[in-house]
């Protein structure tokens, strides 16, 4: 379906929320809630429900971190108007509090984070490659290739091998003893006008 030129024309220009009626959005008027206990009881109350926290045990089994959700959670609070977006962010931990607790009563191990700081930045790297190479493997296995028969399955069968032998020579770099090195020897003096000692 072909874009139309009339839809293009009757979008927003820039700076047109700056010289229209103040007040139209949600978010520029006073918010519905200020103290933070407030908000804390809104979102407790609201997500209390048994059919919502039994949707949400789906979501948080199905390895969905918990901040992210209560991220998205307290910034379409703040769209919609019921709180400020720093009442939202303060109220933040007592409702990933409350969900976490939650979600053990339901015997799941939610996710905090969507990845761990203390781990290498690059492991989240080498988990969507290796989940790349898994998807593409099957998805040629679907339509009958395989290693004997397509180069292509045969390479990222190969590099799916080769990724698991380096993880652990890491692994075994690290255990071994560091070599002494030697002892930095002084850089020899220069003889130039410039090195001249006062």
């Amino acid at each position: 379906m072909a874009a139309n030129v009339t839809d293009f024309m009757s979008g927003p220009i820039p700076g047109q929320s700056l010289a229209d009626t103040p007040g139209n959005y949600p978010w520029e008027k006073p918010p519905e809630m200020v103290e933070v206990e407030d908000v804390i009881k809104f979102y407790i109350n609201k997500l209390a429900n048994q059919d919502i926290m039994d949707d949400l045990a789906v979501v948080f089994e199905a390895d969905m971190p918990i901040s992210s959700f209560v991220k998205s959670l307290t910034t379409s609070g703040t769209m919609f108007g019921k709180h400020t977006l720093d009442a939202g962010s303060l109220a933040g931990p007592a409702i990933h509090a409350f969900l976490k607790a939650a979600m053990t009563s339901y015997g799941i191990e939610a996710r905090d984070e969507p990845y761990d700081p203390n781990k290498d930045p690059t492991e989240k790297e080498k988990r969507r490659l290796q989940l790349s190479i898994e998807l593409a493997i099957a998805d040629a296995e679907s339509k009958g290739k395989t290693a004997e028969n397509d180069p292509g399955v045969a390479l990222l069968k190969e590099m799916q091998s080769e990724e698991a032998p380096m993880e652990e020579e890491e692994g075994a770099e690290m255990l071994t003893e560091e070599e002494p090195q030697e002892e930095a020897q002084p850089a020899p003096r220069s003889m130039g006008l410039m090195s001249k000692e006062m």
